[in-house]
């Protein structure tokens, strides 16, 4: 299903910001790629109360944020079953957001998949793949950077370089712990919600 779509990222935001949700767009992707790369059942509904604990200070949503988060978690699992590794990470795409905003929006995404993947694989952690971990412990060193950035090419090279290791990262996490059976001919079933 080549055609899976994210929402526009702005919009999707300003989504949640007119919810009352102080959370970012990135942050919500984020504990979704988390949960699915880390194993989570694709079925399993854990991944809500990951989002409600790790970005929304435990708030209720509403049944139409939870639909919005559900189209969101959908799309996501079928961009990371894509064989030809179109998955991206959910950033701003517009060319006057200032590098050092995209840079902390970016942060923000990571921080947020690092929670989310460290609490599914829990201690089953020792038992994955060198490969897998030494990349978690990549991401999570690189969580620490500085987002002070100027606008200079080399600044640029530096975040679409360190953006492409996070997005291959999490694809080599999927691949070798995300669940794989949940795609049927017709797409996924609707994952349920608790």
């Amino acid at each position: 299903m080549a055609d899976a779509q994210l929402p526009d990222y702005d919009t999707f935001d300003f989504f949640l910001h007119q919810n009352d949700l102080t959370c970012t767009a990135a942050e919500i992707h984020g504990v979704i790629c988390g949960c699915l790369c880390a194993g989570m059942p694709y079925q399993q509904a854990k991944w809500r109360k990951f989002i409600s604990e790790f970005v929304l200070q435990d708030a209720e949503v509403d049944d139409r944020v939870a639909e919005k988060f559900r189209e969101i978690y959908q799309v996501t699992y079928q961009q990371l079953m894509e064989p030809d590794f179109s998955f991206q990470i959910y950033l701003p795409t517009s060319e006057d957001v200032p590098l050092n905003e995209k840079a902390q929006i970016l942060l923000e995404w990571l921080a947020a998949f690092i929670s989310a993947f460290g609490a599914v694989v829990g201690e089953q952690f020792s038992a994955v793949d060198k490969e897998v971990r030494e990349a978690y412990q990549d991401l999570i060193s690189i969580s620490q950077m500085d987002t002070e950035m100027e606008e200079t090419e080399e600044n640029l090279i530096a975040f679409e370089e360190v953006s492409e290791y996070i997005r291959m990262t999490t694809l080599m996490c999927f691949a070798e712990l995300g669940d794989h059976n949940s795609q049927q001919a017709g797409g996924p079933a609707k994952p349920t919600l608790h």
